[in-house]
């Protein structure tokens, strides 16, 4: 039992050692013996735990798909929401828990998916549909339920959902960058919830 959850660890040490150096170095920039060096063990050690170092950005792509909406509320709580906070409210919300789910591991994973996407053929995908199309469409779910609820005018909700997604993605391109510089995110933040106030304007009654 011990010995598992020593090889547990390891493999972690590894997982979390990899997402630094890809997103400094870049994935072509890192070699096995770099992650190795970084995590303390020998360059053949790895091998126990990935069979290359393709699995293992293989695995980090895996984790930023699965983990990026833990927090994010269903249908069910978006109803129950819309029934005591404004519909600017819950955006804000939205973006509060999004912002929950960016712990260190996950925001480095970022990082590396828009440096990848470029060159990663999962990257690209993991770009394109969860952090553009999907996200466009939740949104899109969100704004259905405040339309039936009779809480914004009628809208185009796809092509207000992509708008509003769309600027959040760059602005949220920013905050990666205030990350990765050590710097004060509150701007940022603020920056987010302005779009939040003028996307809901458009859609007051």
């Amino acid at each position: 039992m011990q010995g598992n959850e020593s090889k547990r660890n390891t493999k972690q040490k590894i997982f979390e050692a990899s997402a630094r150096l890809f997103a400094k170095e870049g994935y072509y920039g890192v070699s096995m013996r770099e992650i190795a060096k970084e995590v303390g063990i020998k360059e053949s050690s790895i091998y126990n735990h990935y069979k290359n170092k393709e699995e293992i950005l293989s695995s980090l792509l895996d984790y930023f798909a699965e983990k990026l909406t833990v927090y994010r509320p269903s249908e069910e709580e978006i109803e129950n929401m819309l029934d005591y906070m404004s519909v600017e409210d819950v955006f804000k919300q939205l973006i509060i828990n999004f912002g929950k789910s960016l712990n260190g591991t996950l925001d480095t994973v970022a990082r590396i998916v828009y440096t990848e996407q470029f060159r990663n053929e999962k990257a690209k995908q993991l770009m394109l549909e969860n952090l553009i199309d999907e996200p466009s469409r939740f949104a899109a779910k969100v704004l259905r339920i405040m339309k039936r609820k009779k809480l914004i005018r009628n809208v185009d909700v796809d092509w207000v959902s992509r708008e509003y997604n769309y600027t959040l993605l760059a602005i949220t391109f920013e905050y990666a960058h205030a990350v990765n510089n050590e710097e004060d995110t509150a701007p940022v933040i603020r920056k987010m919830f302005k779009h939040v106030s003028f996307i809901c304007e458009y859609l007051k009654k």
